[in-house]
């Protein structure tokens, strides 16, 4: 598979230098299996992956600094230096800290896109009856979004029917082509500006202001995992009822140190965009917002549910598409300029939303590894300048896991936060059984 970068891949692999974007994809496996008798599978599998087998490599034609052409993606040999060993870190705590501390080793894109990390006889992993193999697919953001990723991941693991994304390569634009798209997207824009104002699309959710969360990651990285299940938010998407209980346990741990809650709390949530995919990222992120004021925890994952929608009847306007169709014939120049002149130091006055939200399906839960089935999957978002507390929500069959990222800057007492979040899926969940039972 050969071909350059779409502009909004090429946008991934040149930010990963100012912000850390390496996807971390974990899988625990119900094995006491040695990790290296499954390095043949692997490698076995991978080979069959035309995606897994090629790396990026850089324009040949530069001016300074700057490429003056995208990125390109070139074949590449998968061999036994894509799995790391790490060997048996003994508990399932000691096992988080050591994926934790994989997150300050980025990939060199140029060299592999990927590389698998394999855990074995980890002790006390949740939902295992014995040691557990687990296996950490960290892959460059570059190389595709979250659901991308996981369906490389199960086809790595040996899923053949695991879904192949698709996407048209870029070719080169003329200028009449480029001035095209540019006056549609302007005329658009104005549409868009109208409906607006008629009510007909919701405006562009508002800034919110920053909390104590909303600090530069510094200090240790801590991540930790709360396994649930899909019949714990019965009536909502599980999206809507892992941000509910992010926003009742991030309420309480602002409360918890002494801090106002805002009313706008929010959260910044990754939403996959409709219609035909372009690139290998085909999401957007979009201000939810969070209501903590609002007690009755169903209207409040109801109010929440009503934020997503209305973000995604935005992001449907064919303003949004205009817009993307017209950043696809930038020049590689002027992009990468625009990407060099972001100032990773600076601090807004508001953000997006006070902390993540990514969430992602990964299938049904008949992977196997070591001889042993799958028993919960757990991903990770990455920290930024401004956002030191991120949750992943990620489920397989029928089991959810969300999963907490956090700096010691943020969060210096991450084992407190986890005990809030998982009270509050407890407590969500009761309500919302409690809801569909008397309505």
């Amino acid at each position: 598979m050969r071909g350059r970068l779409h502009p909004t891949d090429a946008q991934a692999y040149w930010m990963s230098a100012k912000i850390p974007n390496d996807q971390f994809l974990l899988f625990c496996f119900d094995t006491d299996a040695a990790s290296n008798s499954v390095h043949e599978q692997l490698i076995r599998h991978a080979r069959l992956v035309d995606e897994l087998g090629v790396r990026i490599i850089a324009a040949p034609l530069t001016l300074g600094a700057v490429s003056l052409g995208y990125p390109r993606v070139v074949p590449m040999t998968v061999d036994d230096a894509h799995i790391v060993d790490h060997g048996s870190p003994g508990t399932w705590d000691a096992c988080t800290t050591a994926v934790a501390e994989l997150f300050a080793d980025q990939l060199d894109r140029h060299e592999s896109p990927w590389r698998l990390h394999l855990f074995a006889q980890v002790h006390d992993a949740p939902h295992c009856g014995g040691p557990a193999l687990v296996a950490v697919l960290q892959i460059s953001h570059a190389l595709g979004d979250g659901r991308v990723a996981s369906s490389l991941a199960r086809r790595l693991f040996g899923d053949t029917r695991a879904p192949s994304h698709t996407w048209t390569e870029r070719t080169r634009s003329s200028p009449r082509e480029v001035i095209r798209r540019a006056r549609r997207a302007a005329e658009l824009d104005r549409c868009l500006a109208e409906d607006v104002a008629a009510g007909l699309v919701p405006p562009q959710a508002s800034g919110r202001p920053k909390v104590r969360v909303n600090v530069a990651p510094n200090g240790p990285t801590s991540i930790r995992t709360v396994v649930a299940a899909r019949s714990d938010f019965p009536g909502v998407s599980v999206t809507v009822g892992a941000i509910t209980a992010v926003s009742l346990a991030l309420s309480r741990y602002l409360t918890k140190h002494g801090d106002d809650v805002p009313a706008d709390l929010g959260a910044e949530v990754t939403l996959g965009k409709t219609g035909e995919r372009h690139s290998r990222n085909h999401f957007r992120n979009a201000g939810v917002g969070l209501h903590p004021h609002t007690t009755d925890l169903p209207g409040r994952a109801a109010k929440i549910s009503a934020d997503i929608a209305d973000r995604r009847l935005r992001g449907e306007h064919p303003a949004l598409a205009a817009q993307s169709l017209a950043a696809e014939v930038v020049p590689a120049v002027l992009l990468q300029w625009g990407v060099r002149q972001f100032d990773a130091t600076a601090v807004p006055e508001t953000v997006t939303g006070n902390t993540v939200v990514s969430s992602v399906a990964r299938g049904a839960a008949d992977l196997q590894l070591g001889g042993g089935p799958v028993r919960f999957t757990a991903g990770f978002p990455g920290l930024s300048p401004v956002m030191g507390l991120t949750h992943g929500v990620h489920g397989i069959g029928d089991t959810v896991t969300l999963s907490i990222t956090s700096s010691e800057s943020a969060v210096p007492d991450p084992d407190v936060y986890e005990t809030l979040l998982r009270g509050a899926i407890d407590e969500v969940s009761h309500a919302l059984h409690r809801s569909a039972r008397f309505g």
